[in-house]
């Protein structure tokens, strides 16, 4: 082997304009590799940071629904209109949670949307149409405002999260009412309403959901702003839960049972019309006179028009609808231990629920990750397609050249096997030698993107760069991935001049010398 990697040396200086071809292709592939993971790896990072640390914990708790993928932004469905399922047997969950020695903290949640109109007189399919022929969202001055709201359990998200750094007034206590607002939307908002805003005033939030839409006046709390540099949208408000329950629709009333007196069953049932219409409604009762048995009776319609029972009730939040539990564990190296841990739990319970890892709470937030990570991996394949066909080009060209020397050793005594060793060795030596350039150069250009500090623009570049700043990272599984990767691309560009080579007769190979 020594033999062949000194001859393999000696050929690659022999040609080093061919060899200088070669490497600077396996040095650019090498760079963009590693450096384009490091983007990657700097973004997912970014926001797995921002969801475990801020909004979800380790492991996320929702219900499944039939219409798709549950996330904290809604089931991912045709419309994005499904109803976001509550989790059911919420008691056994948390005793569920609560016997498992892994979890060291929990909390209930629920998310919704919610609108700011100038005009609260508008519906939503008023104010909707209103900037479809009005006014262009993206304009300073749009017809309504957006709130992407979180119910929380203030008794335990605050001591989970430290999320948030308080500008003005208080976070959500238990038992209170309104929202704590981020500092930048409060400003654009005053600045929209053109009124000053600030603790202590009201806003009318209109929140639409699959069962429709709930307008509740809400009183600001606070306001806040984003710890850390995560890529959490300025849209994002903390409101009671009961206000979301009511906002999303998760009321009392949604879940009753209707039930029905025979007679009421019978009447549902009867298909003559004799049967339904066939008494007089008002009886053969005159004017002042008691009214008859089954006749219409106006102060007893009146008593019941004004009994709000049945009304109060289905205007109630239902005080145990939660749509998801954010879990903090003891162990985070150990969460996918944990998640199976606890989706057997629930299986084995029948709870129609599951347990997953941030990037299932993040839901299109963490999809994007691994949408640009594929989008990436297509485009590593082709550039290497690419790489591989010049570089087997150029080898071919250099077996051409060589022919006579071939041809020499084969008439010498040497076999297939040396001349396959032999280009092998010329392949690797020389893919390495480059890459590992490639390599550390993708460290100079890293370190380079990292002291300049380049700041995301909008919440897009923000998802992108992981955080407020570009800060890309390279791991040692990136690193060497990068060198070995083309170190494959070399290996596989070298096997046809190889099949090339071993065509040569040696006889046919010295005449032509």
């Amino acid at each position: 082997m020594p033999v062949t990697l000194r001859i393999a040396f000696r050929n690659i200086f022999e040609h080093k304009s061919k060899s200088l071809i070669i490497g600077i292709l396996l040095a650019m592939g090498s760079l963009i590799l590693i450096v384009g993971n490091s983007f990657i790896d700097a973004s997912r990072t970014g926001i797995e940071i921002t969801f475990s640390d801020n909004y979800t914990g380790d492991v996320f708790i929702s219900g499944i629904s039939p219409e798709g993928p549950v996330s904290l932004f809604g089931v991912t469905s045709v419309g994005g209109l499904a109803a976001t399922p509550i989790i059911p047997d919420f008691e056994k969950v948390l005793a569920i949670l609560s016997k498992n020695p892994q979890v060291d903290a929990y909390s209930g949640m629920a998310t919704g949307y919610g609108i700011v109109t100038k005009n609260p007189e508008l519906s939503i399919d008023q104010t909707m149409h209103a900037v479809g022929e009005e006014d262009d969202p993206s304009e300073s001055d749009p017809s309504f405002r957006f709130f992407f709201l979180f119910g929380v359990d203030p008794s335990s998200y605050w001591t989970m999260f430290d999320s948030v750094r308080l500008t003005s007034g208080s976070l959500i206590q238990p038992g209170s009412t309104g929202l704590l607002v981020n500092e930048k939307q409060l400003e654009k908002i005053s600045k929209w309403m053109k009124k000053p805003l600030g603790v202590g005033d009201t806003l009318v939030i209109q929140g639409f959901s699959a069962s429709g839409m709930k307008i509740r006046e809400l009183p600001i709390l606070g306001t806040y702003v984003q710890q850390g540099e995560g890529a959490a949208p300025e849209q994002m408000s903390f409101v009671d839960i009961d206000t979301l329950r009511i906002l999303a629709g998760m009321t009392v009333g949604s879940n009753e049972d209707i039930v029905l007196m025979e007679e009421q069953f019978s009447l549902l049932r009867a298909a003559d019309e004799e049967i339904i219409f066939g008494e007089d409604l008002f009886g053969d009762d005159i004017i002042g006179a008691a009214p008859a048995k089954g006749s219409f009776d106006e102060a007893k319609i009146q008593a019941q028009l004004a009994d709000t029972k049945a009304r109060d009730l289905a205007n109630t939040a239902d005080t145990g609808a939660w749509q998801f539990l954010v879990i903090k564990a003891k162990d985070p190296s150990r969460t996918n231990q944990l998640i199976k841990e606890l989706n057997l739990s629930l299986k084995n319970e029948g709870i129609e629920a599951v347990a997953g890892d941030w990037q299932k709470a993040a839901g299109p937030y963490g999809q994007s990750v691994d949408v640009i990570r594929i989008v990436f991996t297509i485009a590593i394949a082709i550039l290497s397609i690419v790489a591989i066909i010049i570089i087997m080009n150029t080898f071919v060209i250099s077996v051409i050249e060589r022919t006579g020397e071939i041809g020499t050793m084969r008439a010498i005594g040497a076999q297939r096997v040396f001349v396959r060793k032999l280009f092998a060795a010329e392949s690797v030596v020389l893919s390495l030698f480059f890459a590992i350039i490639g390599a550390l150069l993708a460290i100079g250009v890293v370190a380079l993107l990292r002291s300049l500090k380049v700041e995301a623009g909008n919440p897009f570049l923000a998802i992108l760069f992981g955080g407020k700043y570009l800060s890309p990272y390279i791991t040692v599984f990136n690193f060497l991935g990068g060198i070995a990767g083309m170190v494959a691309v070399g290996y596989v560009a070298h096997l046809y001049p190889v099949s090339v080579a071993l065509r040569i007769q040696p006889v046919q190979a010295m005449r032509n010398d």
